[in-house]
């Protein structure tokens, strides 16, 4: 109803301005013109979806883990990881291998940056699940027996006092299996 309510009015708007403009070709009723179609073009305007995928090798990811079941996938074909998130904190957050593209996920503990990951099998992927803070490291190995180090870097929880749910990490997928990020 309300939809129909601002289409109505702004062709209405559009119609008086256009019969001003006839008129008394001028300025204002010019600009009147212009914002009336303006008004109704957003009304059909496509709404921006939230995208839960990002092809590429490497990048920074902000998204509402709260949505599409936590599900995050970065890379393609035999370079994806399809990442599982859930509510832990406002300062961390469970990760899991639950999906079928994830073969285990460990978390690097005492090491500041993707490039200090000199060997990505010397950490602990034996849980299903695991719990970084901001700043930490988690390892992903897939089933494909490639790896990506994601880094957290911030997290959102609107239970406590946030306005939404949201992660933002960085990324990094080692194609060809390999284990060195340095």
């Amino acid at each position: 109803m309300q939809h129909k309510i601002v289409n109505i009015s702004a062709g209405l708007t559009l119609i008086g301005f256009a019969t001003w403009f006839c008129f008394e070709p001028s300025f204002e009723p010019a600009i009147g013109f212009i914002g009336s179609i303006g008004t109704i073009a957003t009304t059909y305007w496509p709404k921006r979806k939230e995208s839960y995928a990002n092809q590429r090798k490497s990048g920074r990811v902000t998204f509402d883990y709260g949505n599409n079941n936590g599900r995050y996938v970065i890379g393609e074909n035999e370079l994806k990881f399809e990442t599982a998130w859930s509510k832990a904190s406002n300062v961390s957050i469970h990760v899991y291998n639950d999906p079928p593209s994830i073969d285990s996920v460990g978390l690097a503990k005492g090491v500041a940056s993707i490039s200090q990951i000199t060997d990505a099998t010397l950490y602990d992927m034996s849980s299903r699940s695991r719990t970084p803070q901001e700043g930490e490291i988690v390892v992903l190995k897939n089933s494909f027996g490639n790896y990506a180090a994601i880094q957290i870097l911030d997290i959102k929880d609107q239970t406590r006092s946030d306005s939404c749910d949201e992660l933002t990490f960085t990324y990094v997928i080692n194609p060809h299996g390999y284990t060195n990020f340095a």
